[in-house]
């Protein structure tokens, strides 16, 4: 599997695009599920994401994937009723187009978080959990995918939850450099000969 694939609204998959090596996570998750939802990721992702599971907790922090996986038709379900509640526009601008989610790639978590005994489903920025996040995910093959002052590169506000697994290498090197995966897809396209 190719681990930096970009998905994006430029950048969509097809409806049958279902990834391999998906596996189920039982961990707590957040109430914003629908029931239906089964939560599942690529294998070697979650291999991953339970090692920096367990380094946050050695740093006192119980961090959790509350979304990962999402087929073509849940997101188009998602992208629907958040238009029918706040509006269409509302949903272009902050609900990815079906084919436009990174959850189809199996590789993107949204992260949630326990503290004293209790879920936080609204994530700040100064809350310790995400700071530990942006500053050592990268150590397990994890980006911060929309990150604060990049919106204009990546099409998505903000989303300090969301993050996305690439591998150590290029997630390093992403991290070090400061680029998101769409300007590391530019520069990659820069360097290969027409």
């Amino acid at each position: 599997m190719d681990y930096s694939i970009l998905v994006n609204k430029a950048s969509r998959l097809p409806r049958d695009y279902v990834p391999e090596d998906l596996v189920e996570i039982h961990e707590p998750t957040g109430s914003k599920l629908d029931k239906t939802y089964v939560n599942r990721l690529n294998i070697v992702a979650y291999k991953a994401f339970k090692q920096m599971q367990a380094a946050a907790l050695k740093n006192g922090y119980e961090i959790f994937v509350d979304s990962s996986y999402r087929t073509y038709e849940y997101q188009e379900r998602v992208f629907n009723n958040v238009a029918a509640e706040k509006g269409l526009e509302h949903a272009k601008k902050y609900v990815a187009l079906p084919g436009g989610s990174e959850h189809q790639t199996g590789l993107a978590v949204d992260v949630i978080f326990r503290r004293n005994n209790e879920m936080i489903e609204e994530q700040k920025t100064d809350d310790p959990e995400i700071m530990w996040l942006f500053s050592n995910a990268h150590k397990y093959g994890f980006i911060l995918r929309f990150p604060k002052g990049k919106e204009n590169i990546t099409g998505v506000n903000f989303e300090p939850w969301h993050f996305r697994y690439v591998g150590k290498e290029l997630a390093t090197k992403l991290f070090t450099d400061n680029l998101t995966l769409e300007e590391y897809h530019n520069l990659q396209k820069q360097r290969t000969p027409i």
